[in-house]
């Protein structure tokens, strides 16, 4: 059974828009077989994030494909479309290239279609009880556009996925529907389509006692059914199953599931540690401690990925609402134990607004001795940098800067770029970009040379770079794997 290998080349870096991608491209030969190339705009590179703190990564899992031979008509206008090309393909990276297997062809005439369907992380497990990640396709036999339902994880929280996908409605160089025989890749712009979020807290000037401190010991998403304190929540929208559609890249709620039950933030997620509060350690029950200084609440990594409650985000308090449970702690010698501990419950609801589809979102609650009241900041899910993978050798990386300088040309928004190198040091080196044109680079702009996953780096064998003339290297040498950074004078 034939492999296909996905192989990096350069030629189609400037099709990149000025966001967080890897591009991976494949080297065009002779016979015309279906290649892939993949950009994903996600936290870290090269990552879709399940929320452990490790993580895992498109690399690790792979990605799905569904694809649709509909001859010479449109997708929209064929009868009764099925997966009869690909129905989840897995596409693994393997030996530093993307390949899937069986190998498929592109049809011999010019006008006969393909359609592609992505998704990601990948999930092999297909069925409604166990669906690997939560991410349940249509069928093999279904006809039309293919959905996704998803499964929020309700019993580990920390355990949930960044689901991302490609859809129809996606034009220009992101097109994936109704596609002619080509020897360029299948390009993926795969894009967030869950909500995230992230909790942090605060004290407001009301407690400002020494002596008095405030602990967070849990966290509940409320559900549609009462809680403690009963609560009317019967219009929440705390959904743990709806559909995304292929079709626009949009949610359908029709066969969704909205949570009853509270679920519970577990320690997965909560950045919870012993506390050691008051002389002899008084107060010493595993929780979150706040102070006027916001800071997450969370762990390093860690975030929630929620189902947007609408296309338009939270519209009423009810839709999604949070119990927190906290401990005001105050030192007192004369009590037993040395210290007054009184349990707090606060039902807070999160602004309408927010929980937008493909956005990501920072809540700040704030406790005073009123209650708590949240506030929240639109984040930047996907960081202002493009990202581009290269071998150890002085020609990739300069390749890739010259691509980043294409980009660099056609978006000039874009400010930071960074090559992933990959292969081994087996002696000392040093990369000589002194010579290149940087044309469409400005001050400040950034290229990080990422050598991090370069093997055998040492004190003998270190890695050097001579800046291109009118930039600056810093990092330069690595006697360990590392990053080097050029930053534009």
């Amino acid at each position: 059974m034939k492999t296909k290998h996905v192989w990096f080349a350069l030629s189609a870096l400037a099709i990149a828009g000025c966001s967080q991608n890897e591009i991976t491209e494949i080297s065009p030969e002779a016979n015309p077989e279906v290649g892939f190339s993949v950009f994903t705009g996600t936290q870290t590179k090269g990552t879709i994030t399940d929320n452990t703190e490790s993580g895992t990564g498109i690399k690790a899992k792979g990605f799905g494909v569904l694809a649709y031979y509909t001859g010479a008509t449109d997708f929209a206008s064929y009868t009764s479309p099925t997966p009869n090309f690909m129905w989840n393909q897995k596409v693994e990276y393997k030996s530093s290239a993307w390949s899937y297997t069986p190998l498929k062809y592109w049809p011999n005439t010019t006008d006969e279609k393909i359609s592609f369907f992505a998704y990601a992380p990948y999930a092999d497990t297909q069925n409604t009880a166990s669906s690997s990640n939560g991410i349940e396709l249509t069928a093999a036999t279904a006809s039309g556009y293919p959905k996704i339902t998803f499964h929020w994880n309700t019993t580990t929280p920390s355990a949930g996925v960044d689901l991302v996908a490609t859809n129809a409605a996606q034009t220009g160089g992101d097109k994936t529907v109704d596609l002619t025989k080509q020897t360029a890749a299948v390009p993926f712009k795969f894009k967030h389509v869950l909500s995230r979020a992230n909790f942090w807290a605060k004290l407001d000037g009301s407690v400002n006692d020494s002596e008095t401190k405030v602990f967070i010991k849990g966290i509940k998403l409320l559900g549609t059914g009462a809680s403690t304190p009963a609560v009317a929540n019967s219009s929440s929208k705390f959904y743990t199953k709806a559909t995304y559609k292929w079709e626009d890249g949009t949610w359908d709620y029709t066969a969704g599931t909205k949570q009853a039950a509270a679920v519970d933030l577990d320690g997965g997620i909560l950045n919870k540690t012993t506390q050691s509060f008051g002389s002899g350690n008084v107060y010493t029950t595993s929780s979150v401690a706040v102070t006027a200084t916001a800071a997450s609440m969370f762990k390093a990594t860690q975030y929630l990925f929620l189902i947007p409650p609408a296309a338009n985000g939270i519209a009423a308090s009810t839709d999604i609402r949070i119990l927190l449970t906290y401990d005001v702690v105050t030192l007192d010698t004369k009590l037993d134990g040395g210290k007054s501990v009184i349990e707090a419950k606060s039902v807070v609801s999160l602004p309408n607004g927010t929980l937008k589809g493909s956005s990501a979102y920072k809540y700040v609650f704030t406790i005073g001795l009123e209650g708590v009241k949240v506030s929240a900041d639109v984040e930047n899910w996907d960081a202002d940098v493009n990202v581009v993978d290269a071998a150890l050798t002085e020609d990739a990386i300069k390749d890739a800067i010259t691509a980043f300088s294409t980009i660099k040309g056609s978006t000039s928004a874009c400010t930071k770029f960074s090559v992933h190198v990959t292969g081994t040091a087996s002696v000392a080196a040093t990369l000589d970009l002194s010579g290149m044109t940087t044309t469409n680079f400005a001050t400040n702009d950034c290229i990080t040379l990422d050598f991090s996953d370069v093997t055998g780096i040492s004190g003998s064998n270190t890695i050097a770079v001579t800046a291109p003339t009118g930039w600056t290297a810093s990092g330069s040498p690595l006697s360990s794997a590392g990053q080097i950074t050029l930053t534009k004078n």
